[in-house]
């Protein structure tokens, strides 16, 4: 039986650092790793992962929608993990300040985005921001899908578009 996991993470940029979170090292999830901040989208937010988004930063940062310059859907990452298929939604978002609220979740890191991808990161964080310094002026929205290369984790972009042509009234 395939089940679904959905998570919603935000990458939030003031200048040029990156917030992100490191997970206790005994932490039963990530152990260690440097993550961007978020979570899994609660039942009742299934329909709204930009509302689930915005409740993760605010629990895990102190940051609202407020100190934000407008959340931005950026990616949407598909993998499949034995019998579950995970789903991440994958937000990006400039910050007006660096201040923030530790939380039980982690340590709060703010680091050089150019250097982000280098950290103890996922293979999904470090594609990630590869791609998104290449194409950050973009306002389009990709789609990621995790899979194995040679035994190495790779994702295979494509750009989310609408495949319908604009209607043309006939004369």
């Amino acid at each position: 039986m395939i089940t679904l996991r959905q998570m919603s993470v935000a990458f939030l940029i003031h200048g040029d650092k990156l917030l992100m979170m490191e997970k206790p090292k005994n932490s039963s999830f990530l152990s260690g790793m440097i993550v961007p901040i978020g979570g899994h989208i609660e039942q009742y937010e299934i329909n709204n992962p930009s509302e689930a988004c915005s409740r993760e930063v605010e629990e895990e940062t102190g940051l609202t929608n407020e100190d934000l310059t407008g959340l931005e859907l950026k990616y949407i990452i598909l993998r499949i993990k034995e019998t579950e298929i995970r789903v991440q939604y994958t937000y990006f978002s400039d910050v007006k300040h660096m201040s923030v609220r530790e939380s039980e979740e982690g340590k709060l890191l703010w680091v050089d985005i150019d250097k982000a991808d280098k950290l103890y990161v996922t293979a999904t964080t470090r594609y990630i921001i590869e791609h998104y310094t290449k194409t950050k002026s973009s306002s389009d929205i990709y789609v990621g899908t995790m899979k194995s290369v040679e035994g190495e984790p790779k994702i295979t972009w494509a750009l989310l578009e609408d495949w319908e042509l604009p209607k043309v009234a006939l004369s």
